[in-house]
């Protein structure tokens, strides 16, 4: 749909990458019958078809690892070559790609400091979740992406961008890793899997969400919340972003976690969005129903998500033990933050959000996730998690 900015930074994107492809136009008043067989779980634009497989929502990330050998890299290709000639290729489209971009914001914020004008808009937020990664890349491989002489003005961009967010220099060095948490917070849990499944050693700080500590605020200004990484003193936030990250940056230690295949990989941060946006989110608001009946009936889009999560983990899994295979991958972790409060909700209410009639192979995958040694390391105790959610539920009944 022409006027959608989702649907522009997918066309952005190909035309960065300098690929030919054909447009459709599809109305949101009459959606076409390929789109809602493309797209049948959010029947919403973009979707790409490549080869006949369609791609949704991460789309951008798809092109750029599809194609990773067309145009400029719309990431960081440097850190993917394996030989220093490699590395020069690869360094040689990303400063192709940052020139382009340098022209766009000319373009766009019209001699204003954001590329939303006197103040951050959509793309300022888009580029500024990169800004993490832009240092990293420095750091790893010794250039700045966006330096004064070649892209002034994005160089420019950083720096205002930085102060709008504080401070993003912490305290800290070398290649420490420091993760703030909650101990029952399914996202912290998240990254606390991905760290135990990479075998990577940190710091870990529990945070009081009552009175949260000025180095959370700092780090992450935007939302203030956990789980929040730190490596080598520079903040990543949101679980799926610090979960990619580390898999990224510590991509030989360790369990691989995302698939090596472009599609496989698209597919995989697609249900980890589904995860979050269906299943939890629908989950999270029925946990606030007063009465047994008033939950139950919240829970229906629940229970729909985990019938279509069923058939996920059927296609992704291709019959064995996990979504990634013979091993936990990245959808695994995604979904295993959650598998504490599985158990709890059981022990509480009686009530399995996946069971054997209506969900077998989530199910079934809950208890092989469950009885793994990093996950038994991390995972918190379900005694105390039950208590804990009933001390929340009574809190906020006698607010209302």
């Amino acid at each position: 749909m022409w006027a959608s900015p989702y649907v522009m930074r997918v066309k952005l994107a190909l035309g960065f990458k300098g690929l030919s492809y054909e447009y459709v136009e599809d109305l949101f008043s009459g959606k076409s019958e390929l789109l809602l067989k493309s797209n049948p779980v959010h029947k919403k634009v973009p979707v790409l078809l490549h080869n006949g497989k369609p791609v949704c929502e991460i789309i951008v990330q798809y092109i750029d690892e599809a194609f990773a050998g067309t145009a400029p890299s719309l990431v960081f290709a440097v850190g993917k070559g394996k030989t220093e000639e490699e590395k020069a290729e690869g360094l040689k489209q990303t400063l192709v790609a940052a020139e382009n971009m340098e022209a766009a914001f000319k373009e766009i914020s019209k001699g204003k400091p954001f590329f939303g004008g006197d103040t951050v808009g959509y793309l300022d937020v888009t580029l500024g979740a990169l800004v993490a990664w832009v240092y990293a890349a420095e750091k790893l491989h010794g250039f700045p992406l966006f330096d004064a002489t070649r892209s002034p003005l994005l160089n420019a961009w950083v720096e205002r961008f930085k102060e709008q967010n504080t401070n993003w220099t912490m305290a800290g060095g070398g290649d420490e890793l420091k993760l703030l948490g909650m101990w029952a917070s399914p996202f912290a849990l998240r990254v606390r899997l991905a760290l135990s499944f990479k075998g990577l050693r940190y710091e870990y700080i529990e945070e009081d969400l009552g009175n949260k500590s000025d180095l959370l605020l700092t780090s992450n200004p935007v939302h203030k919340k956990v789980p929040v990484l730190i490596h080598s003193g520079k903040p990543a936030c949101e679980s799926q972003v610090i979960v990619q990250y580390l898999d990224e940056v510590f991509r030989a230690t360790g369990l691989s976690l995302l698939p090596a295949d472009p599609y496989e990989r698209a597919m995989a941060r697609f249900w980890a969005a589904f995860i979050d946006d269906k299943l939890l989110a629908s989950w999270a608001l029925a946990a606030r129903g007063k009465t047994m009946e008033e939950k139950m009936e919240l829970l229906k889009p629940t229970f729909a998500a985990v019938e279509t999560l069923e058939a996920a983990f059927r296609e992704c899994s291709k019959g064995k033990p996990f979504f990634g295979g013979d091993n936990v991958g990245y959808l695994d972790v995604m979904l295993g933050g959650l598998v504490a409060w599985v158990h709890a909700s059981e022990a509480r209410h009686g009530l399995k959000i996946f069971d054997p009639s209506g969900s077998p192979l989530l199910d079934a995958w809950v208890e092989r996730f469950s009885e793994l040694d990093e996950t038994k390391a991390v995972l918190p105790d379900i005694k105390r998690l039950v208590e804990y959610a009933n001390m929340r539920e009574a809190q906020a009944a006698a607010t209302n």
